[in-house]
């Protein structure tokens, strides 16, 4: 399938998302959503206020876009599982919710300027907003479908397991990442990499696919192999907007093209770089990582280093194995059919996309 394909299909599960986010989360909730997600029974509420700081700068994010392949990875797992992607929609706003949150807090803690082509909601809003919004976003998802959606209550009880394990994970993650952004530790290896990815990266990613096997009703086993396959994509997909962040189109990517150099960053190209280039070269590398004040000269010079090293079609021949040893997981549960299809055309976009 071609990628105008695939992205036409990603926007059509994009449009299911998008209605359900507006029902599970309206754009100014009044009084009595509040009162319901919340489980608020007295007390007098200032709307106004919340809104404006929650309902408003989350929108502002959530209307600028965003592939939604998270949920629409759920419904896809759900629909080749002999499901209906309407059914299950709901359930996946839960991780598309917490990604938006993370990356507003993403945004704060790595002193980002751009997100999704303009500025990140804490040079708009401020960062206690951005963090106090952010934070929201992890847990409203959940009390909103709760307080709408009938679940039964054993499924209810597995939906929690499901979404503590995998916000944990989520958090180790990031603290990897931003240890690593600081020069705490040792250097950097390959394997932590991956695991730092499968940790931040991978854990909404599963979150959508345990969503939608928990509902599918199969076992451990099958659920497993599920949740390899969105792991191995994650990480994939991870690597491609690291190599974007690279060599990427501007304009096209909506974040400045170098940046996680500037912010110290140790993605696969800069771990390959630093352990295939000479000394002298590699230097001028750690140079520039995390030196906030690093020129434009400077940072483009590193990333000229970096590709001689080889180190993109490394980590793209990585990314493409990934992506192989997740299906490979997965292909012999499904049977013939669309959804099957469209599974591994959505796995191999994400590691050729654009933006």
């Amino acid at each position: 399938m071609r990628d105008v394909e695939i992205e036409q299909e990603l926007n059509s599960y994009a449009r299911l998302v998008n209605e359900a986010l507006e029902e599970l989360f309206p754009r100014t909730p009044g009084e009595n959503y509040y009162r319901r997600v919340a489980g608020l029974s007295s007390g007098e509420i200032d709307i106004h206020s919340l809104n404006e700081v929650i309902a408003r700068p989350a929108w502002d994010l959530l209307d600028r876009g965003g592939k939604r392949w998270r949920p629409a990875l759920g419904m896809l797992v759900y629909e080749a599982l002999g499901g209906s992607a309407g059914d299950i929609v709901h359930l996946l706003t839960i991780p598309e919710l917490i990604h938006n949150g993370t990356l507003i807090v993403d945004d704060v803690e790595d002193g980002s300027e751009v997100r999704r082509g303009k500025p990140c909601i804490h040079r708009i809003y401020g960062e206690d907003v951005a963090i106090n919004v952010g934070n929201t976003l992890y847990y409203l998802p959940v009390a909103a479908v709760f307080s709408k959606i009938r679940i039964p209550e054993a499924a209810q009880a597995s939906l929690l397991k499901i979404y503590v394990e995998e916000m944990l994970r989520l958090s180790l993650g990031q603290a990897l990442d931003i240890a690593w952004h600081r020069g705490i530790g040792k250097e950097v290896n390959e394997s932590q990499y991956l695991l730092m990815c499968d940790l931040k990266t991978g854990s909404l990613a599963r979150l959508s696919v345990r969503i939608a096997c928990l509902m599918a009703g199969v076992d451990s086993v099958v659920e497993e192999k599920f949740s390899r396959f969105a792991s191995s994509i994650a990480v994939a997909f991870q690597i491609q907007d690291d190599l974007l962040n690279l060599i990427g189109d501007e304009s096209l990517y909506g974040k400045e093209i170098g940046g996680d150099l500037r912010e110290g960053k140790r993605t696969l190209m800069v771990i390959h770089a630093l352990r295939m280039l000479p000394r002298d070269k590699s230097e001028k590398i750690r140079g520039v990582l995390g030196v906030k004040t690093a020129d434009r000269a400077a940072i483009d010079e590193a990333i000229e280093l970096i590709k001689s090293s080889g180190a993109i079609e490394y980590s793209k021949s990585v990314a493409r194995r990934l992506v192989e040893d997740g299906w490979s997981a997965i292909e012999p549960e499904l049977r013939p059919c669309r959804a099957k299809e469209l599974l591994r055309s959505l796995a191999e976009y994400l590691i050729v996309r654009s933006r």
